[in-house]
């Protein structure tokens, strides 16, 4: 496969970024609550930046940073990490395509996200669905530190049971 674009996420990706998503919702069945408000989910408020991997023209993943004060990963990350909330970034809403499983898509998505959070000042931190094998392999092989576990109420009963990770310091980030 050839190597992917990485670029910055513009308004007119929407419609093919929800696509997917919901491509990886039924295949891997990732998000593991998926809100009703589904555009809402992949570009919320409290987005920082996001990015999208092309390839042959279309939408093969997406990654974005979101604020960390808004975040529940904020307090294990801080345990972990000594740092006040403006200093670290929430790597999120990271999902490929199916089809292109295990080509470098994902790997190359997460690495440019943090990336982008060192450049910013930040340290990246990421929470993750405990039963997501693929994705908690992909982070471990990065060198990203599981620091805590997280049960996080949704209401109506729902609740997910996460990782959360912290990204490998470096300069000081």
């Amino acid at each position: 496969m050839r190597p992917v674009l990485v670029r910055e996420k513009e308004e007119g990706d929407e419609a093919q970024c929800l696509e997917l998503l919901m491509r990886v919702h039924q295949a891997d069945g990732y998000p593991l609550y998926l809100p009703d408000d589904v555009p809402a989910f992949i570009t919320p408020d409290y987005e920082v930046a996001a990015w999208v991997a092309e390839h042959d023209g279309r939408i093969v993943g997406h990654v974005a940073l979101h604020q960390a004060s808004l975040d529940p990963t904020l307090a294990a990350a801080q345990r972990a990490t000594g740092l006040p909330a403006d200093r670290l970034a929430v790597v999120s809403r990271l999902f490929t395509c199916p089809g292109l499983r295990r080509s470098g898509v994902g790997r190359t998505l997460l690495r440019y996200a943090t990336a982008q959070a060192r450049e910013r000042g930040q340290r990246a931190v990421l929470d993750v669905g405990k039963t997501l094998k693929a994705p908690v392999a992909l982070y471990q092989s990065e060198a990203w530190r599981r620091v805590e576990s997280l049960a996080l109420h949704l209401g109506e009963g729902a609740k997910l049971d996460l990782w959360v990770y912290v990204s490998p310091q470096v300069n000081d980030a």
